[in-house]
């Protein structure tokens, strides 16, 4: 892989280096999928720098996001043969603490093209709608490697 996405660690929404580096080390042919838990803002926070017009500033922080994801799914996982499989509402966490507002799984075909994506051309200009959006953010990687089997006995 040429480049590592720059991800500013200091943010609950960007994975530390280490966590990066551990990432990078797994098997980078198997496809992975990626488990997203998303808590927003309730008001998204562009900043005063940023090019999205000021009229179209004064969004939930879930209608920024969204604006992030419909960008995602158009323009760049085709370019990394990716594709998301599920976005939900989070109704309730029946088991665990935390608050979440949504759900988001991903799948990439590998992880080097996962890591690939976020340095396209053109991502770090709509990046500014996750940024706005995400209050914090939790990811599992999820291996298709030891994925496990249930069947019952005999069938």
């Amino acid at each position: 892989m040429s480049q590592v996405p720059n991800l500013d660690p200091a943010l609950a929404i960007n994975p530390s280096s280490a966590k990066v580096a551990t990432f990078l080390a797994g098997d980078q042919t198997a496809p992975v999928t990626f488990l997203n838990l998303h808590r927003y803002h309730e008001r998204a926070r562009y900043p005063v720098d940023c090019s999205v017009p000021v009229n179209d500033r004064d969004v939930s922080g879930r209608e920024a996001y969204h604006r992030y994801l419909r960008e995602v799914a158009s323009r760049f996982l085709p370019q990394v043969s990716a594709r998301f499989l599920m976005v939900r509402s989070a109704e309730l966490v029946f088991i665990g603490d935390g608050e979440w507002h949504e759900v988001v799984m991903g799948r990439y075909p590998s992880r080097e093209a996962a890591m690939r994506m976020p340095t396209l051309d053109g991502y770090e200009a709509i990046a500014v709608h996750r940024l706005a959006g995400l209050e914090a953010a939790m990811t599992l990687v999820l291996s298709e490697a030891d994925a496990i089997q249930l069947t019952s006995p005999g069938g």
